[in-house]
């Protein structure tokens, strides 16, 4: 019976990468929407929050011009971020050319959210595109055109497709490997199906006027859901969320077990409080068909510990998993995986499955960058103490 069960899992799991392989290749594939003529100007508003990554390597991509058209900068710091402003200042004196506009922020405790800042830089962008960036995104040369050309006719907001690319600690490796194993089969394919009923909070792009028409971000400056949000409003005025082919690489920095574990708290917390409690129920239920098989090998594993002759199903299943990995990363994603990283997607496999499973029933406090926070449901939070 246990082998039986085994087998039909696994022929389900290589089935369901198998289709997903499949609609990555075909998306990848589709032609690309044409060129502006002339590039509309861009405005790439960047709150900077003490971040713990490499933003000088930030910063210096940013300082490249990445974009053809006029392209406006808006960095927004907090006023007692002296560290990340001097960061700023080395990389200017390197390229004095890139003159992006200064915003700096007060707020209780020295560190305002990323919606105060976001606000505070909108205050200053005057290009007929927004862009809202994180600060440990890594642009690359085709990334914020490639959003721009897939706003056409209907489109409201664009976004993009992460590669992670910190491979310097076992956890930040750790973690590219879990995002760069399912951040296309996760992303992807549910297009197909169903319009994205969010947006990727990386980077996001909108026409200005489309997003002063639909209220921007007014009314988020308590809100930890600026993305999840805007995505709502965007729905509701008749227009779309696309993804995009558009990639984009994160160095995330993350020296400690403690700071994996709470990054990957955050980002389930977030989206069980924030985003699926206002998506649609046929939504709700297509993210957890598209998440749910992630949990098929580690289902396997725990057969085949009973029942050894479960191995060659648990091998399938790994196989399959390897052979969408090195697919994916070396067709699209195009960033190399050292060879002690092939190890970790181990654990991706079988284990980081069920520690989700159980992030999904964990407590509402998350901390993040040195701010412990407790997040209420429908996307307003607390800070802590």
């Amino acid at each position: 019976m246990l082998i039986t069960l085994a087998l039909i899992i696994s022929a389900f799991y290589i089935f369901d990468h198998a289709w997903k392989v499949a609609a990555i290749a075909h998306f990848f594939r589709r032609p690309a929407p044409p060129v502006p003529q002339p590039w509309p100007s861009l405005s790439l508003v960047q709150p900077i929050t003490a971040s713990p990554n490499d933003l000088e390597a930030v910063f210096t991509l940013r300082a490249q011009k990445p974009y053809p058209g006029n392209l406006e900068q808006v960095l927004v710091f907090d006023a007692t971020d002296s560290d990340s402003q001097a960061i700023f200042q080395k990389v200017q004196e390197k390229f004095p050319a890139w003159q992006p506009t200064i915003v700096l922020t007060d707020a209780p405790g020295g560190v305002a959210l990323k919606t105060v800042k976001q606000l505070a830089g909108l205050e200053q962008a005057t290009g007929e595109i927004i862009c809202f960036i994180d600060d440990d995104i890594l642009l690359r040369p085709e990334t914020l055109p490639t959003l721009v050309r897939h706003l056409e006719a209907g489109i409201g907001a664009t976004f993009g497709l992460a590669c992670y690319t910190n491979w310097r600690t076992v956890w930040g490796g750790l973690m590219s490997a879990f995002v760069n194993a399912n951040a296309l089969l996760n992303y992807i394919p549910p297009t197909y199906l169903a319009d994205p009923y969010t947006i990727t909070g990386h980077l996001y792009a909108l026409r200005r006027a489309d997003f002063d028409a639909i209220g921007g971000l007014a009314g988020m400056e308590q809100r930890l859901d600026d993305d999840h949000e805007l995505a709502r409003r965007v729905t509701k005025a008749g227009l779309r969320n696309r993804q995009t082919p558009a990639l984009y690489d994160v160095d995330n920095d993350l020296p400690t077990l403690s700071a994996f574990l709470a990054q990957m708290k955050r980002w389930f917390v977030f989206p069980r409080e924030m985003m699926l409690p206002g998506a649609p129920l046929p939504a709700q239920a297509l993210t957890f068909a598209a998440s749910l098989p992630n949990l098929l090998p580690g289902f396997i594993l725990l057969i085949a510990l009973l029942e050894r002759s479960a191995a060659p199903a648990l091998a399938a299943c790994l196989l399959a998993f390897y052979a969408a990995y090195i697919w994916n990363t070396h067709a699209y994603l195009q960033r190399p995986t050292p060879p002690w990283g092939w190890a970790l997607l181990l654990l991706v496999a079988l284990v980081l499955p069920f520690q989700i499973l159980f992030l999904l029933f964990s407590n509402n406090t998350i901390l993040w960058r040195g701010q412990k926070i407790h997040v209420r449901r429908g996307g307003e939070y607390d800070r802590l103490p």
